[in-house]
């Protein structure tokens, strides 16, 4: 009983290890005069729009917004999640994607309806709701989900 419990008490504190080193990792979140802010991860709230490169591993469940690809489209790596090592395509919402930079997204006042989280990583539903007037639908290929990686493209 005194081993399973040493070996339980090992396998928290390396847990506890992980979540520390992941929740100080740093992030640039978009400020609304457009320049970025380095913030751990720990510091991201809903609201706040972050800027991830190619290898950099997402903080938590996102919305694509823009890309850097003028078509507005991304691959992240969902091994994490699922095992797979193939490349996932992601499409940024087309209303933000038009806008001339990142920080509009800020200016222009974009809200968000999504569904409850849920276990299926292949369905999403929500919409998009860009200055009042622009309404557009979300799915999953809106979508990066926690620790997946992106792949290409910012």
């Amino acid at each position: 009983l005194l081993v399973t419990l040493s070996k339980e008490a090992y396998d928290d504190w390396k847990r506890y290890q992980r979540d520390c080193e992941a929740n100080s990792q740093l992030y640039r979140r978009l400020l609304p005069s457009g320049a970025c802010e380095l913030v751990p991860s720990s510091d991201l709230r809903v609201g706040d729009v972050v800027v991830l490169g190619k290898d950099e591993r997402v903080p938590a469940d996102l919305i694509l917004l823009r890309a850097s690809d003028r078509t507005g489209s991304i691959f992240i790596r969902t091994d994490q999640l699922d095992g797979e090592i193939d490349w996932k395509l992601r499409v940024a919402l087309p209303c933000c994607q038009r806008l001339r930079e990142d920080a509009d997204v800020l200016a222009e006042g974009l809200s968000v309806y999504a569904e409850a989280p849920h276990q299926d990583i292949h369905s999403f539903c929500g919409t998009a709701t860009l200055g009042g007037s622009t309404t557009e639908p979300l799915n999953v290929e809106n979508t990066l989900w926690m620790n997946t990686v992106v792949a290409s493209g910012e």
